[in-house]
C-alpha cells in the first residue's frame, strides 16, 4: 500500500496508527478521513519518514495564488486531528500542513529516530510550528543529536505541556517569554545541563517532573 486511498471511504474511523510501513507510503487518502464527514482525531506514522512530504491539504488556496487570485476569497478546509505521533518531520513542519491542521490540533508527538544530525529546526520548520494555534501539548522524544528546541515556541501561546524525553544534547529551554504559560514540563534521560534548568524552574511552572 503505497498511499492511504484503499481507506478513505473509512468515514467513521477515530484512530489510525500506521508503523514500519516504509519510505513508499505517502499520505494521499488522508484528507478525506479529515474534514467535514470524516472523524479521524488520532493518528500515529511512525517509520514513514516522507509521509507528509509535498503535502498540499489546501491545493485550490495554491491554485490562486499561482494565478494571482486573492487568499481571501477562498474558503479553506480544516482538519479534525486531534492528536498525532510522526517521525516525518520535515514533511508536517511545512506551512499548508500545519495550516490545515491549526483550527483543532491539541497534540503533537515529534519522534526524531530518523533525524540523525539534525541539530536543530529550520526557520521555516519553526515557522510552520507557530501556525499550530490550538496546540496545547509538545513532546520531542528521542531526538539524539538535537541541541536546541525550537526558538519560536515561544509564540505558540496556547502551549500548556511541554515534553522532553532521551534528547541527550538538548541543554536548555526556549527564552523565559516562553515559560509563562506552561502549566507542566517533562523531562526524561536528557542531559545534566538541561535537569538542572528545570529544577530551577520549581515554582515557576505548577508541574515539572524530571527523571
Amino acid at each position: 500500500m503505497g498511499t492511504l486511498e484503499p481507506l478513505s471511504n473509512l468515514s467513521s474511523l477515530i484512530s489510525l496508527e500506521l508503523q514500519g510501513c516504509g519510505e513508499d507510503l505517502k499520505c494521499q487518502g488522508l484528507w478525506s478521513l479529515l474534514i467535514t464527514g470524516g472523524h479521524l482525531k488520532e493518528l500515529i506514522v511512525l517509520g514513514s519518514p516522507s509521509f507528509f512530504a509535498d503535502w498540499d491539504p489546501n491545493p485550490r488556496r495554491a491554485l490562486e495564488d499561482a494565478e494571482g487570485g486573492e487568499e481571501q476569497q477562498t474558503q479553506l478546509v480544516s482538519s479534525t486531528l486531534w492528536e498525532l505521533m510522526t517521525g516525518d518531520i520535515a514533511g508536517l513542519l511545512a506551512a499548508p500542513v500545519c495550516r490545515f491542521l491549526s483550527s483543532s490540533f491539541t497534540k503533537l508527538t515529534l519522534v526524531g529516530d530518523s533525524c540523525e544530525g539534525m541539530v536543530r529546526f529550520s526557520k521555516e520548520q519553526e515557522d510552520a510550528l507557530q501556525l499550530l494555534s490550538s496546540l496545547q501539548e509538545l513532546v520531542f522524544l528521542d531526538f539524539k543529536d538535537l541541541q536546541q528546541l525550537p526558538a519560536g515556541l515561544c509564540n505558540v501561546t496556547s502551549l500548556k505541556m511541554l515534553s522532553v524525553h532521551y534528547c541527550p544534547d538538548v541543554s536548555s529551554l526556549p527564552n523565559d517569554a516562553f515559560l509563562g504559560s506552561l502549566e507542566k514540563l517533562r523531562v526524561c534521560n536528557c542531559s545534566k545541563e538541561l535537569k538542572d534548568k528545570c529544577r530551577g524552574l520549581v515554582g515557576t511552572i505548577p508541574d515539572i517532573w524530571i527523571f
